[in-house]
């Protein structure tokens, strides 16, 4: 049985595995082993930097989508009511009002939220562009101020 071992994979190859000989490399095979190693590091490396990219980008969006949720929830649980553009409550209580004049009354709403620490919420508005998002009660009191 040792004879056909011996034969099938060669004395010399069975010997060198049991004492555990390897063949000597040559300084060329070296250095390209470690040339082709900093490679595959440098590729995987290139690979993490790209996977937390995409990570990042992910992490951007979420918390674009946090924040718009947490909005409307602000906008739910507002204990003064709903929010209205300018032109919007004034729509709403039937009113006509002047770009000129909503533009008065949205500086006048802004400086009583400011001075209340109320977030001024701001959206996109066709015909104006980025308007403010005011509470139902600091509304109420910017036109009732007008009135007296």
């Amino acid at each position: 049985m040792v004879y056909r071992s011996f034969n099938t994979i060669g004395i010399r190859a069975w010997i060198q595995d049991k004492l555990g000989w390897t063949k000597p490399v040559t300084p060329n095979e070296t250095a390209m082993t470690q040339i082709q190693l900093l490679a595959a590091l440098a590729q995987q490396l290139a690979d993490q930097e790209q996977h937390l990219l995409q990570q990042q980008q992910q992490q951007t969006q979420i918390l674009h989508r946090l924040k718009a949720v947490e909005v409307e929830q602000d906008r739910v649980n507002t204990p003064c009511g709903h929010k209205y553009s300018v032109v919007g409550f004034a729509n709403l209580q039937g009113l006509e009002i002047s770009v000129k004049l909503a533009g008065a009354k949205g500086r006048k709403a802004s400086a009583l939220c400011r001075k209340q620490g109320i977030e001024i919420e701001r959206i996109h508005d066709p015909r104006f562009g980025k308007v403010g998002l005011y509470p139902e009660s600091v509304l109420v009191e910017v036109f009732k101020a007008e009135q007296n």
